[in-house]
């Protein structure tokens, strides 16, 4: 009994290590490779292919870790701050979703790959509600293009990671993150 409760111990710090480790390449991605947006506020990043990746190889507790906090903590360091609370909810459900699709669907291989596709949509709305409330409707039917490009280029991103390192699974990992990831 006690070994097993070492091995738990060792597994919930692997696990912390993994969440602080993304949160901190989401806010390296996020914060350092921007590429403002044509209309003036917001800007493209790789944070989504990140976010997506974390949930597929480790689990839906490190991608909802590394995208709330990695990106809210960029938005607010890249003078965003106004879009920080809509930033946490935007990668958590993006996260969350991607995740749930990928759980209910497990049988279905090819259905996990699409909710890569599928779960950028659900920051889009959050964005794009954000929009409105920040700066009215047509700013945001004007916006809401470049976030889906972002979180469309983000899933390939991630897919081409989660492809290339499926065979590298961290030992340390839950028998439920294995048997319910992507890989």
């Amino acid at each position: 009994m006690k070994n097993t409760l070492k091995i738990n111990k060792l597994n919930i710090i692997y696990h912390i290590v993994y969440s602080a480790f993304m949160a901190g390449l989401v806010f390296v991605v996020t914060f350092f490779i921007q590429i403002p947006y044509g209309n003036g506020v917001g800007y493209f990043n790789l944070s989504d292919a990140i976010i997506l990746f974390a949930t597929g190889f480790f689990g839906p507790v490190e991608g909802l870790i590394s995208g709330m906090i990695g990106a809210t903590l960029a938005d607010i360091f890249s003078g965003y701050a106004s879009f920080a609370p809509f930033t946490l909810i935007a990668k958590g459900l993006e996260s969350l979703s991607f995740y749930l699709i990928m759980y209910f669907f497990k049988k279905v291989n090819f259905i996990k790959y699409i909710a890569l596709f599928i779960s950028p949509l659900f920051m889009v709305l959050t964005y794009f509600i954000s929009y409105i409330a920040l700066f009215g409707y047509e700013y945001a039917i004007v916006s809401s293009p470049f976030d889906i490009l972002q979180g469309e280029i983000g899933a390939v991103f991630a897919f081409i990671l989660l492809a290339t390192l499926k065979r590298a699974h961290p030992k340390f990992a839950s028998k439920l993150y294995i048997k319910d990831s992507l890989i």
